[in-house]
């Protein structure tokens, strides 16, 4: 299997990348800002997502190393800007929104003909319940992880009849450097989340699941009911 991945350089990418990399049969093509991983099976793409000129003549690089077949693509890289909405820069929005949205959508648009072609695949968005709920003080990564979210709802209704099949994985709370980097939920995540590794195998377990939102903890899927049925307040 030709497996697509962003963000795999530390955190979730990189566990649900190395538990997929077991399986001997699979070939990876992986997009990061800056590390390279050496292996037969292995390609890496180093650009920063941000850079969409840059990205896609990496992705052309993808298509054509990959033989114009990508079976499976894993939307995880992301970044956020924290603090109150008056606090945070237009550009500092944007470049989250470039970054968390628009790149992922660059390259599910570029792979899609070829996976119609193919009539096979599944697009996955590691997601966040920050994109079913909006939090305090994270409003720039909450508006870009939401746009991803309904982006994926609405391809899956389009292309199951291509055999493709698109899903939101919600990990919930996970102990990562990205969590760490949050001073405003860094202390309630490292206190209550789950081990990234835990949460990783549970990702891969729901990989090929044809749901379009799956949820790896309770907390967020509580959060998705709360949303989607407000009177259960």
């Amino acid at each position: 299997m030709n497996i697509l991945i962003t963000g795999t350089s530390s955190g979730l990418g990189k566990e649900i990348f190395n538990e997929l990399k077991k399986d001997k049969k699979n070939y990876f093509f992986l997009i990061n800002r800056k590390s390279e991983i050496k292996s037969k099976n292995v390609k890496t793409y180093n650009v920063n997502l941000s850079n969409h000129r840059l990205l896609k003549n990496k992705i052309k690089k993808i298509i054509t190393d990959s033989k114009k077949r990508i079976d499976l693509i894993i939307c995880n890289a992301a970044q956020g800007v924290f603090g109150n909405v008056d606090e945070i820069k237009i550009k500092e929005f944007k470049n989250d929104m470039d970054v968390n949205f628009y790149s992922h959508l660059l390259i599910i648009k570029s792979l899609l003909p070829l996976m119609k072609k193919n009539r096979y695949g599944h697009i996955i968005n590691i997601s966040s319940g920050a994109g079913i709920v909006g939090l305090k003080k994270s409003a720039s990564y909450s508006v870009s992880k939401s746009c991803m979210q309904i982006l994926i709802e609405s391809i899956h209704q389009e292309l199951v009849r291509y055999n493709i099949f698109s899903k939101n994985i919600f990990p919930g709370p996970t102990k990562t450097n990205f969590t760490k980097k949050n001073k405003y939920i860094k202390h309630k995540v490292h206190m209550n989340g789950e081990n990234v590794t835990k949460i990783s195998k549970i990702v891969i377990k729901n990989l090929f699941k044809k749901k379009i939102n799956l949820f790896c903890q309770k907390k967020t899927f509580g959060a998705f009911l709360i949303k989607t049925f407000p009177h259960l307040k």
